[in-house]
């Protein structure tokens, strides 16, 4: 027993001292890629920023999430390194995840879950001394506005014992809107909006937090442009809009919509329309912003669902699709290529030899990574992501789905 013990301790020391190792190789590559990054990002973004002001540690960064390089506004206006909390997803992105992991070591989440194992790990970490940095909503908006924030975020808050510094991104969402394509040439801004100390959230209830959260955070892309107009240049201003928006205004049919360069085009009846370069449509369009765009189409799938009775007509589907499975390992395994339908209690795949259904009461959320992959988890711990090498539209599932759950 004895030995077992010291053998035990021995193992204990030894993790220990790897911890402390990679801990200061971590801190040593921010501070590096801190110098390399900051041009490159004031030139591409035009980046505008202050930077933090000195805060007693350990401490849990939120922010909005605006763009992919949201991480980079952030680690260029805080001086001391911080862990990011990532989707999962970045640990199976080949040498770039490889990189990732050496360099940063984000905390994995796997959207479309509730991950208990991040939780844990960010607790750890800032218990340990070292600074925490969160997107709460877990996924860049499509349409310009702050996404939704769970109300266990003002529970993780206060139970990190840690301060809270609140951070808001503005500008990106015009820069590099979730549904396009490439850097239009523009303006982004950063800066802390508040810090709070252990103290005073060891004062407030968790709602009380989070409500805080949402009020620092919160950010409308447009009423931030209507007060102050900006430029955003680009060559394809509209490309890829699709993979937001797929409900046709004018005949109302579903995956018709295509886009070039700053055009978008139905192809069933024929509309036609722009996106000019402060994000907005011609005046004798049916829409003034993409926001309207957003509204039109969740209305839109709302009253597909509360209008479909029938279990047996699926409400739509796509073909040529691939889904997989990934575990907590990062391994993946393809169940094939084929069909994949929405009904209003299932998903089903199809292939030529495989048929597969998936209850969707068996599925608590689902979510997007990117523009066109559908994550979810099914019951037994089963992860998903349906993907597409076509410029396809999973939004749909996502309008439905959160109809569907709120019948």
């Amino acid at each position: 027993m004895k030995n077992e013990n010291k053998d035990s301790a021995k193992r204990k020391k030894i993790e220990e001292k790897k911890e402390i190792r990679k801990y200061k190789h971590h801190k040593r590559f921010w501070k590096f890629i801190r110098v390399v990054a900051k041009p490159i990002i004031k030139m591409l973004f035009k980046f505008e920023y202050e930077i933090a002001p000195a805060i007693k540690g350990p401490y849990l960064v939120v922010s909005n999430h605006t763009t992919d390089l949201d991480p980079a506004f952030l680690g260029i206006s805080f001086p001391p390194q911080m862990y990011f909390v990532a989707s999962e997803h970045v640990y199976r992105s080949g040498i770039l995840g490889v990189f990732l992991k050496w360099a940063f070591e984000p905390i994995a989440k796997i959207k479309g879950s509730s991950d208990a194992a991040t939780v844990l790990k960010m607790l750890r970490y800032l218990r340990s001394g070292k600074n925490v940095c969160l997107f709460p909503e877990g996924n860049r908006s499509f349409n310009g506005k702050t996404g939704e924030i769970i109300e266990a975020t003002g529970k993780l808050v206060k139970a990190s014992n840690a301060s809270l510094v609140t951070y808001k991104i503005t500008g990106g969402y015009f820069t590099t809107p979730r549904w396009g394509k490439g850097i239009r040439k523009g303006k982004v801004t950063g800066k802390v909006v508040k810090v709070y100390s252990p103290e005073e959230i060891k004062k407030m209830e968790p709602e009380e937090v989070t409500a805080l959260i949402k009020a620092d955070l919160w950010e409308n892309a447009y009423e931030t442009q209507a007060k102050n107009p900006i430029k955003y240049k680009g060559k394809t201003l509209a490309e890829s809009f699709e993979t937001g928006y797929n409900v046709c205004p004018k005949c109302k049919t579903i995956d018709n919509i295509t886009s070039k360069k700053n055009k978008i085009f139905c192809k069933n009846c024929g509309m036609e329309t722009i996106l000019d370069e402060y994000g907005y449509f011609p005046k004798d369009f049916d829409f003034k912003t993409v926001e309207d765009w957003d509204n039109f189409q969740e209305d839109f799938y709302k009253n597909l669902v509360s209008e479909t009775k029938d279990t047996t007509d699926s409400l739509f589907f796509d073909t040529n699709v691939e889904l997989w499975t990934f575990n907590e390992n990062h391994i993946e395994n393809s169940l094939g290529i084929g069909t994949f339908k929405m009904f209003t209690n299932r998903f089903v795949f199809e292939t030529d030899s495989k048929f597969l259904e998936l209850p969707l009461s068996e599925i608590p959320e689902i979510s997007i990574h990117g523009k066109k992959t559908l994550i979810f988890t099914s019951s037994g711990n089963i992860h998903y992501e349906l993907k597409s090498k076509n410029l396809i539209n999973v939004r749909k599932y996502l309008y439905c789905f959160s109809a569907l759950k709120n019948i």
